[in-house]
């Protein structure tokens, strides 16, 4: 799921969005909306949680200005030509909901069965665990991503139509990154679908409550793409850094929620819904929710990696990148999409990388996902 660049409101608890406080892990874990209720727009000091500056643990707030102070808004846990857009809610692709094991979904290939030198441990049927479909997931092994050339869309987010234009243009750009890679890794690639919308909340199988940013829901392999917010982002402030930090924080929000749906199609999402579900208490659901957040930022910064040069991110994308996106964080431990920390420690080394080797959250010991 995005994250706001403003806190969340004092007192509130918070639960993963694939699965809510006391339900086990369902047969396809859903990765909606949670309950949140976020501040407004303009971060406020003091006590709060999300995810980009303004709150503590977030990093410096950009200094104001008269005319040009950047801006504090965020975001958001991604085939041809821009489709059709509504002013709500625009096209979706043809995609059928991927249907898969609780942790590993089908194959492409069969994979050969070595016979065993001494007395098995396991049934040879039997599906690995959780921890394995996470952390040894063949995803990992599959080389950098390769460019697509995909270019920054040249329609500015002004008002919703535009907004969902400019997330419509990037989705193939996100369909021919992933696809070969999950295939190589011997998956069944199936694109997920998106659609568009505005206002707090909206119904979708994954669950409901106020939503004020993207989602993904894993029920039906959707992305929801929160159009207002986008624009109130490039609208706050009429200066080029705010623009350009609007501009490549939703760039990031788009790849976030694609990587959620890549991890839904290898079976990591479910795999940590159900570790997560089994944690023995409260901190342990915690960091497996920021190790699978934390995941899906890597995987955007992949995306964004390996296609920097024809994007292009550089100049005043690339110094906003640099200095409010990867350095945008909770506080250590407190949070469920890690701190400042951990976001440059993976997201911050897949923009180099352009690898999803460098992504392996589940892997990681327990201090490098704080």
């Amino acid at each position: 799921m995005s994250q706001p660049p403003f806190a969340q409101q004092p007192g509130q608890t918070t639960y993963p969005p694939y699965q809510q406080p006391g339900q086990p892990p369902q047969y396809q874990p859903q990765y909606g909306p949670p309950q949140y209720t976020p501040a407004p727009m303009m971060p406020q000091q003091g006590p709060g949680f999300g995810w980009g500056p303004g709150g503590p643990g977030w990093g410096q707030q950009p200094p104001k200005k008269k005319s040009k102070a950047p801006i504090f808004v965020l975001l958001g846990f991604v085939v041809l030509a821009v489709i059709g857009i509504g002013a709500w809610a625009l096209s979706q692709s043809s995609a059928e909901p991927h249907s898969s094991p609780r942790y590993t979904p089908s194959p492409t290939r069969t994979q050969p069965t070595e016979q065993p030198t001494g007395q098995p441990t396991n049934s040879p049927s039997e599906k690995p665990s959780a921890a394995t479909v996470a952390a040894r997931n063949k995803l990992y092994s599959v080389g950098r991503m390769a460019t697509v050339n995909c270019k920054e869309p040249r329609v500015r987010p002004t008002n919703t139509r535009n907004a969902a234009a400019y997330w419509a243009a990037l989705k193939p750009c996100l369909d021919k990154s992933w696809a070969p890679l999950v295939t190589k890794a011997g998956y069944t690639f199936k694109s997920p679908r998106m659609t568009y919308w505005s206002g707090s909340t909206i119904t979708n199988p994954c669950g409901g409550g106020v939503i004020n940013v993207p989602f993904f829901c894993s029920a039906n392999n959707m992305l929801y793409m929160k159009v207002d917010v986008f624009v109130k982002t490039y609208n706050e402030y009429p200066d080029a850094e705010s623009k350009a930090y609007a501009r490549m924080w939703y760039s990031r929000s788009i790849a976030h929620e694609y990587g959620h749906s890549v991890q839904y199609m290898t079976g990591i999402l479910q795999a940590a819904s159900q570790m997560r579900y089994d944690a023995s208490d409260y901190a342990g659901q915690l960091r497996m929710t920021r190790r699978m957040e934390l995941q899906a930022n890597c995987f955007a910064g992949v995306f964004l990696a390996a296609n920097k040069s024809s994007y292009p991110i550089n100049g005043m994308m690339l110094y906003v990148w640099r200095k409010w996106v990867v350095t945008a964080g909770d506080d250590p431990e407190e949070g469920d999409h890690g701190s400042k920390a951990s976001q440059a420690r993976f997201m911050g080394k897949s923009f180099n990388t352009g690898n999803p080797a460098t992504c392996n959250t589940f892997a990681a010991p327990a201090k490098n996902v704080s």
